[in-house]
């Protein structure tokens, strides 16, 4: 019966545990609740053994004093009286007083049963080890089953003596024990209820906890995580209970509100300044465009210097319009014109626009791209944003003479496009937060570290992919997957826009 509900409460803990039991729940469950489940079962099982041999002793001690009296009785009063061992065994079994509850046998020293109270095992041999130690003087017990009813027994056995003080027989008490079985079986249950009741407690007030404190704490590392994710709306639900939840729940609704301020002040600063700066860029850039344009008059030295003016300007003004990318995708602001679009196309043009400026950095860009028609649901300005982010990153990390290997290919209905460097690589620890607007870790390349995180947003606008896998020394991978318009749907477009 203990090892059922031992088996039935593994059960119920395994299943919880898939559910809910993770972090400090689990701890619980093992440092609190486990040691009160291993408390209560040790408890029960020693309890169980000390109640069933206290019974036990109790109804040992009782037959080992009638043993004891009955075998005085008959070396005093009844063998000097009759000598006849068989008469002797008639009179004790007779003047027994507890024959209801006992049974008593008187056995020669043969061990053959010379009289019993049951009147039936007369005749018989008794060669059970209490009976065999009394014949040799020594008085003794032995629990067993009894042949006759197959019941469970408690016998005392003591030696009989003659006057002159030999060993003349036994005498053996035989008691069922199986209403005190019944009667342990019955405390048993008693015990057990109570330890399934102590258990139960511990599991609700453990629920209560998981409740309280536990599930509140993991709300509070969601919404955590959604405002460390740049979420700065994300609000929890103010604990009612005045405690250090609450306390908690107020101080990172607090912080959210001051992140939010901060980072609401940030962008409007990033998109002003941004603004303040194409004004006079425009004017540098179109006076730098203007001189450049009869540059025959100047010397060789101005005019090196003016194109150096004219293409750090416009790198300058590539700068500005990915800070105010940033800023309207930060603000949710960015919008997309988005229009069935042959995207290889614009990426075909692109990575030729790029290998005349890969060339000049003495970098091969090697396409292989497919025949397909492929159309796109996007906007191409933005896409093509992206491509070219992408192909100048690849470029700029690329060691002189290499090589990058772009790739067009359509699986599942989306359109994969590839570009492989295989330059300087990028470390494991910088890996994870390169699509992080501002983070360019250890690299010392020239950018503002903008580009693949506006690329990244613009992607995940048209319901797309990228993917940036890396190694120091072996290269960069970046894909681009995006959803190709199906041909129901192209026919769906053609017809609405006739």
């Amino acid at each position: 019966m203990l090892k059922s509900v031992f088996n039935k409460v593994i059960s119920f803990i395994r299943g919880l545990r898939k559910r809910i039991f993770t972090g400090i729940t689990l701890r619980w469950l093992f440092n609190v609740f486990g040691l009160v489940f291993i408390v209560v079962i040790i408890t029960e099982v020693l309890l169980c053994i000390f109640i069933k041999n206290f019974y036990y002793s109790n109804v040992e001690s009782e037959m080992a004093v009638s043993a004891e009296t009955t075998a005085k009785y008959f070396e005093r009063y009844v063998y000097p009286q009759y000598k006849d061992f068989t008469t002797c065994a008639q009179l004790l079994v007779e003047d027994f007083d507890k024959k209801d509850s006992m049974e008593i046998q008187v056995s020669n020293l043969n061990g053959k049963i010379v009289y019993s109270s049951s009147g039936f095992s007369i005749g018989d041999v008794a060669i059970t080890p209490d009976v065999v130690s009394a014949r040799t003087g020594t008085s003794a017990h032995w629990t067993g089953r009894y042949a006759p009813s197959n019941e469970r027994i408690i016998s005392v056995s003591v030696p009989l003596y003659e006057s002159s003080g030999e060993v003349c027989g036994t005498l053996r008490l035989i008691s069922s024990i199986e209403r005190v079985n019944s009667t342990l079986n019955t405390i048993y249950m008693i015990i057990i209820l109570c330890g399934l009741c102590i258990v139960a407690l511990t599991a609700g007030s453990g629920i209560y906890f998981i409740k309280s404190i536990v599930i509140p704490v993991g709300e509070i590392n969601k919404i955590a995580l959604e405002i460390s994710k740049g979420n700065m709306t994300a609000r929890i639900e103010t604990n009612k209970a005045n405690d250090e939840i609450g306390e908690l729940c107020n101080s990172i609704n607090i912080m959210a509100e001051e992140l939010s301020t901060a980072e609401k002040m940030k962008n409007d600063f990033i998109s002003q300044i941004s603004h303040e700066l194409r004004t006079p860029i425009t004017a540098i850039r179109g006076w730098s465009e203007t001189i450049l344009a009869d540059s025959s008059k100047m010397d060789e030295t101005t005019k090196r210097g003016v194109e150096i003016i004219n293409r750090e300007t416009n790198r300058l003004s590539k700068m500005v319009e990915e800070l105010l990318d940033m800023s309207r995708i930060q603000n949710g602001r960015i919008k997309l014109s988005a229009h069935p679009t042959d995207v290889l196309a614009e990426f075909e043009e692109t990575v030729f626009m790029m290998s005349e400026r890969a060339k000049s950095e003495q970098v091969n860009i090697n396409y292989e791209g497919t025949d397909h028609l492929v159309m796109v649901m996007g906007d191409k300005d933005r896409l093509k944003q992206v491509f070219f982010n992408v192909i100048d990153n690849a470029i700029k990390h690329s060691n002189e003479g290499g090589r990058i290997e772009i790739r067009s290919d359509v699986k599942d209905d989306v359109l994969v496009l590839t570009v492989e460097d295989f330059g300087e690589g990028i470390s494991r620890e910088d890996l994870p937060h390169v699509k992080q607007m501002f983070y360019k870790g250890s690299s010392q390349k020239r950018g503002s570290g903008i580009g693949l995180g506006v690329s990244d947003e613009i992607v995940k606008l048209h319901g797309g992919t990228l993917d940036i896998e890396s190694e120091i020394g072996i290269g960069t991978k970046v894909t681009i997957r995006l959803p190709v318009i199906k041909e129901s749907e192209d026919e769906q477009n053609d017809t609405t826009a006739g």
